[in-house]
């Protein structure tokens, strides 16, 4: 893999986070860096009263955090807060993980629903009619779409620090970044967002901002014409 790689003049990657991972292979001027970017159509929402909607979406497996996130529901629901749901999004990639998921929404009376994995627009209908995102991975990420996705929904996320996420996430900026497997931490952060109407509005306009600003697909176009310029030179 290194003999391949060396014949190359430059390498790039999803986030400054992850220039480690070719260090010692090639010089830090040729590791670039170019975040994901793309053009979102989002609808608009169906009215947003009543509950808090909380929104996840990504692979149901304990490596992308959905235990973490049905524990912090749990936590919420001792504490006796009210007034939220939370929709999870997604395939799952085991049984058991599925059977224990669904086990302890059931025995907690959660306000937790589950949905089939979703593409296109019924994604995009869902991060429209969410208040918060949450996907809190305990294990390696790259530049997560789905992230890029809810900032340009223009939602507030609670997230990790795995990959370039934090690159993309702002902790107290556009959201917050918690530690992996820690329920504890996550619901904190749900229940600041879930009582603060005016803390989901601003945090959610600095994830619109940022994507604008950052992450669309034409960002990504210049970013690359802008690599490809220097390694060719």
């Amino acid at each position: 893999v290194r003999s391949t790689l060396k014949m190359n003049n430059g390498v790039i990657v999803l986030g400054n986070n992850l220039r480690s991972l070719f260090t010692g292979i090639f010089p830090e001027k040729d590791i670039y860096v170019c975040p994901n970017g793309g053009n979102y159509v989002i609808p608009e929402p169906a009215v947003k009263e009543g509950e808090v909607r909380i929104l996840y979406l990504a692979n149901l497996q304990p490596s992308k955090g959905i235990e973490d996130v049905l524990n912090a529901i749990v936590k919420l629901k001792e504490r006796a807060v009210n007034g939220f749901s939370l929709t999870v999004v997604g395939s799952w990639r085991s049984n058991n993980v599925e059977s224990f998921c669904r086990n302890l929404v059931e025995e907690n009376k959660l306000p937790v629903s589950f949905l089939p994995s979703a593409n296109g627009d019924d994604k995009f209908r869902h991060l429209a009619n969410a208040d918060i995102f949450v996907f809190t991975p305990r294990e390696p990420e790259g530049h997560p779409w789905v992230i890029v996705e809810a900032m340009a929904a223009g939602l507030p996320i609670i997230s990790t620090d795995k990959g370039a996420i934090i690159e993309s996430v702002k902790d107290n900026v556009n959201g917050y970044i918690v530690p992996s497997s820690d329920p504890d931490a996550i619901a904190e952060r749900l229940l600041k967002l879930i009582s603060d109407p005016s803390l989901r509005k601003r945090m959610g306009a600095e994830s619109k901002q940022a994507y604008k600003n950052r992450f669309t697909e034409e960002k990504m176009v210049e970013n690359l014409t802008t690599i490809f310029d220097k390694v060719i030179a």
